[in-house]
């Protein structure tokens, strides 16, 4: 599914996570099942604002024996990512996170309702473009 360079292994977890897969856009879905399949539950989504692109972050995690697994997908400022919100229920709340605070939409999510911030607002409180920010880079800049 993921060539074999798109896993790496962190045995000391410094990142807090065991595992971490780069994740094609078109194959977010393929991975949430089969994450779901193995029995990893989905712990968080964020995501990341760079210049020239969004990085989203799922944290998957299972009870026995404990090893988390993030899943980074990059998804271009003009790029819709697919909801998986029908395989993991608690996507729901998350994706609604993250269009709040990003405006990141995930396709054919029905329900992207604010949680936190007035229905009215015309912004993305966590989008490096609100308000006046000094360290906006490119993604590339920051993993070198």
């Amino acid at each position: 599914m993921l060539p074999e360079d798109a896993v790496t292994v962190d045995d000391d977890y410094r990142t807090g996570a065991a595992f971490a897969a780069r994740v094609p856009l078109d194959l977010l879905r393929d991975a949430a099942e089969r994450c779901s399949a193995l029995g990893f539950y989905l712990e968080t989504i964020t995501g990341l604002d760079f210049q020239d692109t969004f990085e989203l972050v799922y944290h998957f995690n299972v009870y026995e024996p404990k090893s988390r697994i993030a899943l980074r997908v990059l998804c271009g400022h003009d790029e819709t990512p697919p909801t998986v919100r029908d395989i993991l229920r608690a996507a729901e709340w998350f994706e609604r996170e993250v269009h709040e605070f990003f405006g990141i939409r995930f396709a054919d999510n029905p329900d992207l309702r604010r949680l936190l911030l007035p229905e009215d607002a015309d912004y993305y409180p966590l989008r490096k473009t609100f308000g006046v920010v000094n360290a906006y880079r490119k993604r590339e800049e920051i993993y070198a």
